[in-house]
């Protein structure tokens, strides 16, 4: 079952083309890693993905919905998206286990449930001993780590992780590949932007981006590297 779709999907800002005509369609169960050079649209890629931005042209269908017709698309990210963004994105004023929990709270779960969801991911990611203090009180690894968890917490179908491993050491990013790779295994789709071979080795398709367009598409999947 294909989770999310795009097609012919075209991001234009002023004269610079990001995007032109990518189509891409990522099923329940697969990982796809996306790598190219910097400015190639690995990240525009994932936000239109996610609904975070709109093509100029094309279309975007989540769980088929088409994003373009959805009404209340952040409700929607909310429940079905889980992202680990570049920048992180976390709130300064909530601790670590706010942060993870405040998706799950404004989608109207109860905050007990949302706080022990929030705690469950944070120690599935080895950040479980921060989960009181605040972003500024964190190493980067640990905000990397908080973060992740957020993506993580309850039943996201789509998750999108752009550069997820950028500030973490290899033992601690392997183990990061390694809880995506077990949500892919369970059903979700997940989708990866990534400069490391050693991390696109645990996708089941990489695909090649160069400016704007998929210039390669290889199946990996190689059980060596698990």
């Amino acid at each position: 079952m294909t989770v999310v779709s795009l097609r012919d999907v075209a991001r234009q800002h002023g004269e610079v083309h990001a995007l032109k005509g990518v189509s891409l369609d990522v099923a329940r169960g697969e990982l796809v890693a996306v790598m190219g050079p910097s400015g190639s649209g690995k990240s525009t890629l994932l936000n239109l993905a996610g609904g975070l931005d709109r093509p100029t042209s094309g279309s975007v269908v989540i769980e088929g919905a088409d994003l373009a017709a959805v009404k209340d698309l952040a409700a929607l990210r909310r429940r079905s998206v889980g992202y680990v963004f570049q920048d992180l994105n976390l709130i300064p004023s909530l601790t670590a286990a706010e942060n993870v929990m405040l998706p799950r709270e404004l989608d109207g779960v109860r905050a007990g449930q949302a706080r022990e969801e929030a705690e469950a991911a944070l120690e599935e990611v080895g950040a479980g001993q921060v989960a009181g203090r605040f972003p500024e009180e964190l190493s980067g690894g640990q905000r990397q780590r908080v973060a992740i968890a957020r993506a993580l917490t309850g039943e996201r179908r789509l998750l999108l992780a752009d550069e997820p491993t950028g500030a973490l050491d290899t033992a601690t990013g392997d183990g990061i590949l390694r809880l995506l790779r077990e949500r892919c295994d369970a059903g979700a789709a997940v989708l990866l932007v990534t400069h490391e071979p050693r991390y696109a080795a645990w996708a089941d398709r990489v695909v090649y981006l160069r400016d704007g367009v998929i210039a390669d598409a290889t199946a990996v999947r190689l059980e060596s590297a698990r």
